[in-house]
């Protein structure tokens, strides 16, 4: 299997990276390229000519395998630009990622694409392909919010689409863009969901009595802060049904192991999609590298620097390994495009939980660093 990018690739990456190349004022409009397509849309300038490749691309897939391509997008939770291998950390940093380094090597390396600077937003945008400001979706969503107004009232999701024209649909893993019952992932779009509603320091709070003492041994305020939620949990739920807690989140150890759970779940959807000769789009959506990291059974200690954070980057790259064999496996690989990014620049305030951007400031800033994010699409020859 070849896993070469091309302009099919390119345009599931959600930002626009195309480079053109710029012309003299030839009009009244000067310098101003860009051209409103409908009222809901903003200006953009028009690629006729790569549209019309990916038309064409799209097409003979189609004619090839019979099918619309399956689109899987791998979303790691605040991993540093200059974390993996193929953007200058890896074994160097003592964290090798060969299979990251696969995609970007096999793909493009994109070194200019970017996110927000926080979770939320990046992930209303990923789902929905509009700026956060259009939904409310601006800031990381807390177990206490309550949000007045629906975020996705007026929204349509990517997922939605999808699923309203043949494919299955499903979200592995971190969602945190809203709690209540109509913002969750089997409300808004998605056939089918397994993973947690909120963030992983929303859990870990109540789990490490060593890093959280003021709240875990006062019992009013822990009883307090996990009334915040009723979903403490890994949860799953199909389409227009309601979530089911599959296990509670209560220790470190489950909190380490989650990552393979959802891989397992994401490798599961897979084959069922092939066996039944559906396009898939599933967005794997990983609960590290954010902190706090704690190790998934077999992977403490496993990354050359034995800390806990590049020990999880090891990790995440071992499950890129095995979603993209399990491409490979069921014959899928030929006939999926893969988009490898991060939602936001790198956690710099906690030891050692931190990432590497090489970049001014990290998560939650504006600078390079809070935004510009590792982004490696693939796709079939």
């Amino acid at each position: 299997m070849t896993m070469r990018a091309n302009t099919l690739a390119l345009s599931i990456a959600l930002a626009s990276l195309a480079v053109t190349t710029p012309v003299l004022a030839q009009d009244s409009k000067g310098w101003d390229r860009t051209v409103r397509t409908a009222d809901y849309l903003e200006p953009a300038i028009p690629h006729p000519d790569q549209d019309r490749a990916v038309r064409d691309k799209l097409a003979q897939l189609e004619a090839k395998t019979g099918r619309k391509p399956n689109i899987l997008i791998v979303l790691v939770d605040d991993m540093g630009y200059g974390d993996p291998g193929a953007y200058g950390g890896g074994a160097m940093a003592g964290t090798p990622t060969p299979n990251i380094d696969r995609l970007a090597a096999g793909g493009l390396r994109l070194t200019s694409a970017y996110a927000t600077p926080l979770c939320t937003p990046t992930r209303a945008a990923l789902n929905t392909g509009r700026i956060p400001a259009r939904s409310g979706l601006t800031r990381p969503l807390l177990a206490s919010d309550r949000p007045t107004k629906a975020p996705w009232a007026d929204e349509v999701s990517a997922a939605k689409l999808l699923s309203d024209n043949g494919y299955v649909t499903g979200l592995s893993g971190k969602w945190h863009i809203g709690e209540d019952r109509q913002s969750q992932p089997q409300m808004v779009g998605f056939d089918e969901f397994h993973g947690f509603l909120s963030v992983v320091s929303e859990y870990t709070q109540y789990m490490d009595i060593a890093k959280y003492p003021q709240l875990m041994l006062d019992p009013d305020r822990l009883a307090t802060f996990k009334g915040l939620s009723e979903y403490n949990a890994v949860v799953e739920g199909r389409k227009g049904q309601e979530l089911k807690i599959v296990y509670p989140l209560d220790t470190p150890k489950q909190m380490g192991n989650v990552d393979q759970d959802f891989a397992g779940w994401s490798v599961d959807f897979i084959k069922r999609a092939a066996a039944a000769k559906k396009p898939f789009y599933l967005i794997h959506a990983f609960a590290k590298v954010h902190f706090d990291n704690y190790p998934g059974d077999g992977h403490q200690g496993k990354s050359p620097a034995k800390l806990p954070y590049k020990d999880a980057i090891v990790e995440v790259d071992d499950i890129v390994g095995r979603l993209i064999q399990t491409l490979k496996d069921t014959g899928e690989a030929d006939n999926t495009l893969v988009f490898f990014t991060s939602d936001n620049g790198p956690e710099e305030d906690s030891y050692p939980d931190s990432g590497f951007t090489p970049f001014r400031g990290g998560k939650g800033t504006t600078w390079e660093g809070g935004v510009r994010a590792p982004g490696s699409p693939t796709g079939p020859e």
